[in-house]
């Protein structure tokens, strides 16, 4: 189906270029071991930590900075989906988004919608966060879905994915220790009740004394993780994909035949009545 390559790496901070440089070694080592795509984590080419600076390093879709990754895509003949600081130019608002891009010369962006103010998170000093509609990604002939990080806690995004055609999952991540053991259940879980892959790149190393966790994780259809990375480490690794198992899984255990408009109706009635809307 198609085989993945996973870039659990630690970015700099407030350093695109040596990013990219990191980016283009990761790129070469997997398309050679034959990913056809290559996920890097959240944030990754200005560093989840770079904090006010981001003001200044963010770019716009048509950047330098993605211009960059979009050659390497066509050098390489791979799709690759990095996390990076989005600027708006229109409002000159930031937006923390994911970017695909393609072999193909396009590239497409997810903005994140869930952005955590809490415990050492601060994402709402930065970003604003996106209220608008999402789209599935063709990646060859597979259909994607992309989140960033806390998204994958809102399991009606996933969903919304995997009735648009999702058969993989993707979460790119800024994933702190003591978060890490809750991100490898939600993995399996989202997984699970949609019946899809799930694939969850976090990024590694410490950064004013907080540790990212790293230990990216690939999960089958029916919750069977196929590949953990080490913890707290660097590493590149590939997985491959069969759709086989996702038709298979989605036989075994029909969730998605077996949903029903009522309960789409009742979980908008509770919102609705208990959000004031």
């Amino acid at each position: 189906m198609l085989r993945v390559g996973l870039a659990q790496l630690k970015p700099y901070v407030a350093n695109p270029e040596k990013n990219l440089g990191k980016m283009e070694e990761a790129v070469k080592k997997l398309s050679d071991s034959g990913a056809g795509l290559i996920v890097f984590p959240e944030l990754y080419l200005q560093g989840y930590m770079s904090r006010d600076l981001l003001y200044r390093l963010a770019e716009p879709v048509d950047g330098e900075i993605l211009g960059k990754v979009l050659d390497m895509a066509r050098e390489y003949n791979v799709y690759i989906i990095t996390g990076f600081a989005e600027r708006d130019t229109k409002y000159e608002v930031l937006y923390n988004s994911a970017a695909l891009a393609t072999p193909e010369g396009e590239v497409k962006t997810y903005r994140k919608m869930h952005l955590p103010d809490f415990s050492v998170f601060d994402e709402w000093r930065y970003f604003r966060r996106w209220d608008g509609p999402v789209q599935v990604w063709r990646i060859g002939n597979i259909d994607f879905g992309v989140m960033i990080c806390y998204d994958v806690f809102f399991p009606e995004l996933a969903r919304a994915y995997t009735y648009q055609g999702a058969k993989v999952l993707v979460a790119i991540s800024a994933t702190p220790d003591f978060s890490q053991p809750l991100f490898h259940i939600v993995a399996r879980a989202r997984a699970i009740e949609n019946t899809t892959y799930f694939i969850w790149v976090n990024m590694v190393g410490t950064y004013e004394g907080l540790g990212f966790a790293g230990a990216s994780r690939v999960v089958e259809p029916l919750g069977r993780v196929v590949k953990d990375l080490p913890h707290m480490e660097e590493a590149l690794e590939v997985v491959d994909l069969d759709d086989h198992k996702i038709r298979v899984a989605r036989e075994k255990r029909p969730i998605l035949k077996d949903i029903h408009w009522a309960d789409v109706e009742n979980l908008i009635e509770s919102y609705q009545i208990n959000m004031g809307r």
